[in-house]
């Protein structure tokens, strides 16, 4: 049996912008033609919550905010992490972000995917709390699920 796959949208519903990775993620779990063997999880919690809810999954793709206040709204970023990717981070429940927790979890023998597509969504820093996305970034919503679900058709089956 073919080892199953997760589509993590990882972000705050109830921060403006910073919802988009549950946005995005959900709309493309619902756009999958056949789910059997993908989980979504809509997620608000640490980078160590996170690496938590991937063990025992094959294969992940992750989908979050971006703060950069630089880049254009919605631009999209893709970060492949690979059991190679941070041999070397501190691994500390207290320190790092999400490589750091991941190789915490393969350090200890936990079964966590061998690679993990993350997608950054440029976002600017929400100025308070709220529903909904921004009509700027609400507008890119559709070309960015059709990008990552064209990109990770085989990660998601």
């Amino acid at each position: 049996m073919p080892a199953r796959a997760v589509l993590v949208g990882f972000g705050n519903p109830f921060h403006g912008d910073a919802a988009i990775g549950p946005v995005v993620a959900r709309r493309i779990y619902d756009s999958l033609e056949h789910r059997e063997g993908v989980d979504l999880l809509e997620l608000s919690t640490s980078d160590f919550g996170v690496m938590e809810r991937l063990i025992g999954y094959g294969r992940a793709v992750i989908v979050n905010a971006l703060v950069d206040e630089e880049s254009e709204v919605g631009t999209l970023s893709r970060v492949e992490l690979s059991e190679s990717s941070c041999g070397d981070c501190y691994a500390s429940p207290h320190t790092g972000g999400f490589a750091a927790a991941l190789s915490l979890a393969r350090k200890l023998g936990l079964v966590v995917p061998a690679a993990i597509a993350v997608y950054g969504i440029v976002i600017r820093e929400p100025p308070s709390f709220g529903n909904g996305l921004s009509e700027e970034l609400a507008a890119r919503v559709p070309e960015i699920v059709k990008t990552i679900a064209t990109a990770e058709a085989c990660r998601l089956r």
